[in-house]
């Protein structure tokens, strides 16, 4: 058994109509919670795994329309819920709480540990792995480190350049010394999150950002394991993140050889409403990776899988995916 991570022996699944969903847990790198790993089965033979790492307060459960989807396709489909997300807790009290120390990548370690599971279990699949927002980030990370054993990536609602990450960093430092790390603090919530429906102001709803469609966002609104404010804690770990990851000297780092496809909405804040993503990829292209590739969506926001058109997202993306499986066969 791979050292980096420890099976346990809670599980169980369950027949969906496209796929059989189970469900087990391994140790978290920051010792506190079970990470929750689910695995999508589809009922035919699958060609391929896609691994999905998820966004800020959601969790792994939302995206199964998308993995209905994809299942449906003969598509296996993989992911786990982030520390402090989803079931990876103790209690709702440690939503959005990373680990005892902010700065120790346990989002990081923790991608490892189920990546490096995933492709133990199945090594004889080709490996894509798609990032979302937070995710992305995460992921970006990981790849600086990891990631050339993988045959494709999807990057999804990430983000460029930002000077305020240096300030937002300081802030959430110094509150978290003033006030606690676990304190869920509205203001930093609002200087984090302020400026994003400044393009939406006339729809009177602070998750107007989202997403074009109305039930994606009243459901965000009712599901406790969504709306919630972060811990200071959970901000310094993931601003310390961004603040490398979106350096143009990150790239240098990246698997030249894997390909990368990044999707956005071209009203989606996160990625400056198509400006940061754009330069993301330029720098990306400029640092050496071969193969990178970048669809906007008119009129999109930033949850592009619950968009009012995800159904084409989904299919472009599966067409994506073929277009890398095929090169795959293609080189054998």
């Amino acid at each position: 058994m791979n050292s980096l991570y420890n099976r346990r022996k809670e599980s169980w699944s369950v027949i969906v109509l496209n796929y059989t969903k189970t469900m087990n847990t391994l140790k978290s790198s920051n010792g506190l919670y079970d990470l929750h790993y689910y695995i999508y089965t589809p009922k035919k033979r699958p060609k391929y795994l896609l691994q999905i790492t998820h966004g800020m307060c959601e969790y792994l459960e939302r995206y199964e329309d998308f993995i209905d989807f994809m299942t449906k396709n003969g598509v296996l489909v993989v992911g786990h819920d982030h520390a402090g997300h989803g079931r990876s807790l103790r209690n709702l009290k440690d939503l959005g709480y990373f680990s005892p120390n902010p700065y120790d990548l346990t989002l990081v370690k923790d991608l490892r540990a189920v990546t490096t599971l995933f492709h133990d279990t199945y090594p004889n699949l080709p490996h894509f792995i798609l990032g979302h927002s937070m995710g992305s980030f995460v992921l970006r990370k990981y790849l600086m480190q990891f990631g050339r054993s993988l045959n494709g990536v999807i990057i999804s609602g990430t983000g460029g350049k930002n000077s305020a990450l240096s300030s937002g960093l300081l802030l959430a430092k110094g509150l978290g010394k003033i006030q606690g790390d676990a304190h869920r603090s509205k203001l930093f919530n609002k200087i984090f999150f302020g400026g994003f429906n400044k393009r939406f102001k006339e729809e009177d709803d602070s998750f107007a950002w989202l997403s074009r469609d109305k039930k994606v966002k009243k459901a965000y609104r009712k599901d406790p394991k969504c709306n919630y404010i972060f811990t200071l804690n959970a901000f310094q770990g993931f601003l310390s993140i961004m603040k490398e990851v979106v350096d143009d000297e990150a790239f240098q780092s990246f698997p030249k050889e894997v390909p990368f496809h990044f999707i956005s909405g071209k009203e989606d804040p996160v990625g400056n409403y198509g400006k940061g993503v754009t330069e993301t990829v330029a720098a990306m292209k400029k640092a050496g990776v071969h193969q990178v590739t970048l669809k906007l969506y008119e009129g999109g926001r930033h949850e592009m899988l619950n968009e009012i058109n995800k159904k084409a997202v989904y299919e472009d993306l599966y067409q994506k995916l073929e277009g890398y499986y095929k090169n795959l066969k293609d080189q054998e």
